[in-house]
Parts: C-alpha cells; sequence; structure tokens
C-alpha cells in the first residue's frame, strides 16, 4: 500500500459503479470531475479518500438516491475484497475472523480502523474513517462501511442475523426511511464512532494474544499507530485491546527502554507530519484526524513535538519543496 494517508483502493467503488450500470445512471461525468478513474474495473489503483466521497455525494445527488444504503444492502463482503473473503473463509468462527480482520485491516486501508470493544457488558464490533462526519459524502461511506463489516458478521452468524443495535457517527435527519431490513434493530445516531452489537464469550480477547508471542514490542507499536489517533486513545482503553494490565503492559515497555506516552506520541506525531506535507486540510481537519477535538491542544502539542508550530512545520516543507 502506498505511504501516502487517508487512501483508498477504487475496488471499493466497483459495487457502486454495477450498480449505476445497473439502473442505467450515467457515473463517468462526475468521477472525472472528482478525478476517479474509469477503468477501475481492469486497472485497480489508490486515490485519496475525499475524492471517492465527494463522488458518491455528487453520485447521490445526481441520482436522487441514497447509495450508500441502496449498494450497501445488496454487496457482499466477496464482492469488496475477494482475498479478504477467502481470507476469513478459513477461520472457524466469528471471534478468529475478528482477529484476523483487525491484524489485516492496516494493509487493506489508510482510514478506517476497527476494533471490537466491550461497552456496559455488550460487545461492538467498532469502526472509525479518518475523516469528520461533517465531510460531504460521510454518511454514504459509513453506510457502506456498515454493510459490508455485517456482511463479514453474517458469514458466521447466518445471513439472517440482525444486530440488536447498530451505532453511526452520521446524524439522524440524514437517515430517514432506513431499510425493512432492520425492523427489530435499534439505531443510535451522532455517535463517536460506528459500531454493531456481536455476540461473543465474555472472555473473548479483541488481540489474538498469538500475534503477539514474537516480535512483542514491533506487534504494540504497531497497534499503538494504529489507534493513536483515536481521540481517547490511553493506556486504559488500550490494555482492554490487549487482555492485560497498565502495570504489566508499562513494565514490559520500560525493559524495552520505552514508554506507552512515547509510543503514542511518536505515532500521532508521525501522523501530523504526514497530513501536514501530503493533504490539503484544514487546521482543524490535521487536528481532528490526529486525535485532537481542540485545534489549540493540537497545536501546543505539535510544537512540544517538534519545536515548530503545524504552520510554521507546513510552510518549511512547502519552501523546500518550491
Amino acid at each position: 500500500m502506498p505511504e501516502n494517508i487517508n487512501i483508498t483502493q477504487t475496488n471499493n467503488l466497483l459495487p457502486f459503479i454495477r450498480y449505476f450500470d445497473l439502473k442505467g445512471i450515467e457515473w463517468k461525468s462526475a468521477a472525472r470531475l472528482n478525478n476517479i478513474p474509469e477503468d477501475i474495473d481492469v486497472q485497480p489503483n489508490w486515490v485519496p479518500t475525499h475524492q471517492v466521497m465527494a463522488f458518491l455525494m455528487a453520485m447521490m445527488r445526481e441520482s436522487k438516491k441514497r447509495i450508500g444504503i441502496e449498494v450497501g444492502r445488496l454487496i457482499t463482503l466477496e464482492q469488496i475484497s475477494p482475498e479478504l473473503h477467502q481470507t476469513l473463509s478459513n477461520c472457524d468462527n466469528l471471534g478468529d475472523a475478528l482477529h484476523k480482520l483487525i491484524e489485516i485491516m492496516p494493509t487493506l486501508n489508510s482510514h478506517v480502523m476497527v476494533w471490537v470493544e466491550n461497552i456496559q457488558g455488550q460487545w461492538f464490533l467498532c469502526h472509525r474513517g479518518a475523516y469528520h462526519p461533517s465531510t460531504i459524502g460521510f454518511d454514504q461511506a459509513e453506510w457502506f462501511r456498515s454493510f459490508a463489516l455485517l456482511s463479514m458478521c453474517r458469514m458466521f452468524t447466518g445471513e439472517a442475523w440482525q444486530p440488536q443495535q447498530v451505532w453511526m457517527s452520521s446524524a439522524e435527519h440524514l437517515n430517514a426511511r432506513l431499510p425493512a431490513t432492520f425492523d427489530n434493530t435499534e439505531f443510535l445516531f451522532e455517535k463517536d464512532y460506528g459500531a454493531i452489537a456481536i455476540d461473543l464469550p465474555s472472555s473473548f480477547v479483541p488481540i489474538d494474544r498469538q500475534t503477539l508471542t514474537t516480535d512483542w514490542l514491533d506487534k504494540v507499536e504497531q497497534l499503538i499507530a494504529t489507534y493513536a489517533v483515536l481521540p481517547w486513545f490511553n493506556i486504559n482503553w488500550f490494555v482492554k485491546l490487549l487482555g492485560t494490565s497498565s502495570r504489566s503492559l508499562q513494565r514490559q515497555l520500560h525493559m524495552r527502554h520505552t514508554s506507552f506516552r512515547t509510543l503514542r506520541d511518536q505515532a500521532r506525531c508521525r501522523s501530523a507530519k504526514t497530513l501536514l506535507t501530503q493533504a490539503q486540510l484544514t487546521p482543524f481537519e490535521t487536528a481532528w484526524q490526529c486525535g485532537y477535538n481542540d485545534l489549540s491542544n493540537f497545536n501546543r502539542a505539535f510544537k512540544a513535538w517538534t519545536g515548530q508550530t503545524p504552520a510554521q512545520y507546513r510552510n518549511d516543507y512547502l519552501d523546500s519543496n518550491r
């Protein structure tokens, strides 16, 4: 996968393109306007995620259809990613599949995080994209992502399965007239992340412990790099993923001459530098994608990491590349 942050493989658009073709909806004009390749069925490529979301929003306006829902409810995981479907098909149960999904998700995209969390006694398959809910096309992308994860769960729960509860980050007024197939599902909107209620044993540990038996520090650093941009990311949240205690984790890190805070700040700093040099984002968007809801807090943190403000860092980068 390329190093650029927040990119999407054009394979993810194939179900939409097939839907447009089936319904006789012209899509190539909107694709050209948003720099989406027209030959994605022949030549998969990586494109900035914001272009994909803008394309989907343009098509929603053009077709007057809620395409995230219309396409999402028809797709299967095999249609989106045959390779991922094949990998998960080799798993014995949903828990094993979730372990594998969490392990390989960072290699599949650079802008969506998935994790499993126990919230007040109920397990949830959680997901969060890099973009703020106010971004155009966010609700359509979130619906599609939710349906893709539902499709994965149904590989092990059966096609008729409905979750008891689904969380969405998008606003409720954007999601009127929910699909009839969810008559028995409670939807909650304007949450901090998307989530699907799932049934797992109380003893389930979100991160497969076997993956941490070798190259322990490398694996922990990779996990921290994945989740450090979540605003609520702290050691107490992280150790629940690992099935350990904060004291045990800190002791292990201390033995390796580092700390949780050091690894977290290094991960956030790397993300911030990448966003500041590669993406045309507003200061607020950059801060939000690095795990900061408050711009001033992000500015202070970045200056502590680098000795510069984000604006100074970006200007120096632009000056050096002229």
